[in-house]
């Protein structure tokens, strides 16, 4: 196995594929280890089969990652009771704008984040099901910052051909 370290967590992989430049650093005193290949900027991303690739950090990664660090939690929902819950004044729920996302079977889902990460805990009690956590590798969370992937998405769920715009853009 191959131990990849990064921001005080450590990983154990089968395989390390790398798409960045890297340098190495020399440790001759440190007994389990005489050195170490680094990596800059750099985005670790690791797949279901257990490999580790290197790439480059995009700025959306950089956005996220940084929210992440805030507590920032993004999440998705389609109950009307529970927007209703987020947007009145009284309960002092903090969150960035919304956005809906149409999906399969003329389903629809509103995507925001939560700005409070103590508001969390209160708001899985309280509305158990209601919203889901979503995942930095989902879609549907990659396409709230991402105007293109949003616009791609919408015009799947609408029914439109690949490379269709929609006439109102």
């Amino acid at each position: 196995m191959w131990v990849v370290k990064t921001h005080g967590e450590t990983f154990y992989v089968d395989h390390v594929e790398s798409q960045m430049p890297w340098s190495t650093k020399e440790t001759p005193d440190n007994s389990h280890t005489k050195g170490s290949i680094k990596f800059k900027e750099c985005l670790l991303t690791i797949s279901p089969d257990n490999c580790a690739t290197l790439s480059t950090l995009s700025v959306f990664d950089k956005i996220r990652l940084r929210n992440q660090k805030l507590g920032i939690t993004r999440i998705r929902f389609s109950s009307f009771a529970f927007e209703k819950y987020l947007t009145d004044p009284a309960n002092n729920i903090k969150y960035s704008p919304f956005k809906r996302i149409h999906g399969a079977c003329s389903t629809a889902f509103t995507i925001c984040d939560l700005l409070n990460k103590k508001q969390l805990p209160f708001l899985q009690i309280q509305f158990p099901g209601e919203f889901r956590v979503l995942m930095p590798n989902e879609e549907h969370y990659k396409a709230y910052d991402d105007k293109s992937l949003w616009a791609k998405l919408q015009n799947e769920y609408d029914g439109y051909e690949d490379g269709e715009d929609d006439e109102d853009e």
